[in-house]
């Protein structure tokens, strides 16, 4: 006779120990080798800029530190018995704080576990089916819970990115609490010229100060990389903008008129015109590269799911990470870096637990013996924290 204890109800367990995963960290060890290709945090945020802090502290804060360039600074002039000054190492903090900490969770789909676990129950055992069929689930479970942490990581870093400040509110976090950060940008590094609006069809407006000659859109970006460079002493760098920029700026006839001139100076207005008009988007775009040096286009959605009161279905809301708008010019490289917290938790007999990302990520399998159903359960502690925002440039270029 079949004993209906904990461990007959285990389908996780028993489909990982069909897999080879047995012991206390079958879990741990079955998600490290399911996802090793596919998220990698290091490389991820790495290419973003924000490389992982490799201190995980116990009791998390946030440190902004300013970093400065180490240029090769002169030795000093000494006699042969003494010392040289020490290179300096440290940097200027200016903020710090509490990390926030980010859940989620997701159901393994409860109806057919349901029906699985009663199948089960009926014929005194597991299947083969019945536990690739769970292990399917589990999979998906956790490819959600954790592409959504990666997702949650780069919409910071954006929105760090492309306004100075992360704001945290009811449109991208309907069921947690508010978070605002200003990240100290100097006032001196925001400018506006406003080049062109946008109507609710999408039309394209070009300003008449652009089309009168009174703002040169390229004049403007290369007279801000050259005051970061000369004046500020800022590092080589590249422009940022969202999708939704490139496609105003591509469309601006300054632009394509500009690229014309260039390649036919002999053509009349008119011909200039008509030309201008049919040159192709990517060729605009290399030639306004050519000149203000590479923009990045940065194509960003975050997904937020919220229950809508009245039909008690879950809902999604498409949001864009990267502020519409504006050109940012900020230093190649890392710019900043990902911070983290070390999970505290406690193993109990109802819950299988994971870590990942190098002990970042808290992953809990939960089994709820009254319902008969099971949750993945995913939890943070992080956040993309600039370190050179003394050289990061805003240039808001849309007007209302």
């Amino acid at each position: 006779m079949y004993a209906r204890n904990a461990q007959f109800y285990d389908v996780v367990g028993k489909g990982l120990a069909a897999l080879g995963y047995t012991g206390v960290n079958a879990l741990d060890i079955y998600i490290q080798d399911m996802f090793a290709d596919k998220y990698n945090a290091d490389a991820t945020f790495s290419q973003m800029g924000f490389p992982l802090n490799p201190d995980i502290p116990l009791h998390p804060t946030y440190e902004q530190i300013e970093a400065t360039i180490r240029p090769y600074t002169m030795a000093a002039y000494v006699d042969i018995d003494s010392d040289g000054p020490a290179k300096s190492t440290d940097g200027l903090s200016l903020k710090s704080g509490e990390l926030p900490v980010f859940k989620h969770e997701t159901g393994l789909n409860r109806k057919q576990l349901r029906e699985k676990l009663l199948l089960m129950d009926s014929i005194g055992g597991s299947t083969p089916e019945i536990e690739e069929f769970v292990m399917q689930l589990l999979f998906n479970g956790l490819d959600d819970l954790i592409g959504g942490n990666y997702n949650t990581i780069q919409y910071q870093r954006h929105q760090i990115v492309s306004t100075g400040k992360l704001v945290i509110d009811t449109t991208n976090n309907p069921y947690g609490l508010p978070l605002e950060i200003d990240w100290g940008v100097p006032a001196a590094n925001k400018t506006t010229s406003t080049w062109y609006s946008v109507a609710g069809d999408g039309t394209v407006t070009q300003s008449s100060a652009v089309t009168n000659g009174t703002i040169s859109p390229i004049d403007v970006m290369r007279k801000i990389r050259t005051n970061a460079e000369l004046n500020d002493f800022a590092p080589a760098g590249h422009w940022e903008c969202a999708l939704e920029t490139y496609n105003a700026l591509v469309a601006m006839p300054y632009f394509r008129s500009m690229y014309v001139t260039s390649h036919y100076p002999g053509l009349t207005d008119a011909q200039n015109t008509k030309y201008a008009a049919a040159v192709d988007e990517d060729v605009v775009w290399q030639y306004i590269q050519s000149r203000v040096g590479r923009i990045e286009v940065i194509d960003a959605t975050a997904a937020v799911e919220k229950i809508d009161p009245s039909t008690k279905k879950a809902a999604y809301t498409n949001l864009r990470s990267f502020k519409e708008g504006v050109l940012v010019y900020v230093p190649n490289g890392a710019i900043g870096d990902v911070q983290c917290g070390k999970p505290i938790f406690m193993e109990t007999p109802g819950a299988r637990t994971a870590l990942y990302d190098g002990g970042r990520t808290l992953i809990r399998q939960v089994f709820n013996d009254e319902n008969m159903n099971q949750t993945i359960k995913s939890e943070v502690q992080a956040l993309v924290v600039p370190n050179k925002v003394r050289w990061m440039y805003y240039l808001t270029v849309k007007g209302a």
